[in-house]
């Protein structure tokens, strides 16, 4: 399966932008894939280009050169300060949230990629929260098959970022993850922080080697 430049494009209806947006890339090499290479990260800062929409442009085409080369693409979710120093973003370096994920991965530790059942499985567990929630009267999420299982992703009002945030989708995740798990899949209650990178959708996810019924997949809003 090839990159999908349009596919990509839709990566901004859950990362937010503005004229002083910093955006921040990682790219990981697969740990069993030989040789390994060094982890990269790289900044993006909307006010040096002549346009959002080019810095985005620049951000989309690099995401992918990169995925091409063999990397696996992450891009930090909540807004960075425009004050950023430094390599790696950390929790202080976010302005605030905006977005919520919740990841539903395999139960298994298996380091090959998902079957198609196993896809299937964290798609139903994705509908069955999707649809408790709606019940208490959240929002319709944005859904993305995340290449090995399937993530929902809230945009939500701005809320602060500190410890009582942190905390509170802490205890979020381990309530669902509490109510939902099942003996194959369940809700990763490990992305609570703020400055929580997430998977580049139109990026490949490779994890171990590909191998018959257990393909290397292209991440995609559903």
């Amino acid at each position: 399966m090839n990159n999908n430049s349009t596919e990509i494009q839709k990566m901004w209806q859950i990362i937010g932008t503005n004229n002083e947006s910093v955006f921040e890339l990682r790219a990981i090499w697969p740990p069993a894939i030989s040789p390994s290479k060094p982890p990269l990260i790289e900044h993006f800062r909307a006010i040096e280009f002549s346009s959002v929409d080019a810095c985005k442009k620049a951000i989309e085409s690099e995401a992918l050169r990169l995925n091409d080369t063999g990397y696996n693409i992450y891009i930090v979710m909540n807004p960075i300060k425009p004050t950023l120093v430094g390599s790696a973003v950390t929790d202080e370096d976010i302005l605030f949230r905006e977005v919520l994920l919740i990841d539903i991965d395999r139960v298994s530790t298996s380091k090959q990629p998902a079957t198609d059942i196993e896809i299937e499985e964290a798609n139903q567990l994705a509908e069955t929260v999707m649809s408790y929630l709606a019940e208490l009267g959240w929002p319709e999420p944005i859904r993305v098959m995340s290449g090995n299982g399937h993530h929902l992703y809230y945009v939500i009002p701005e809320i602060e970022n500190n410890l009582e945030s942190k905390q509170c989708v802490r205890t979020l995740l381990k309530n669902l993850a509490a109510r939902f798990d099942n003996a194959t899949v369940k809700i990763d209650t490990s992305v609570f922080n703020a400055s929580r990178v997430t998977k580049v959708v139109g990026t490949i996810a490779r994890k171990g080697n590909e191998s018959e019924g257990r393909p290397y997949r292209m991440a995609h809003v559903l």
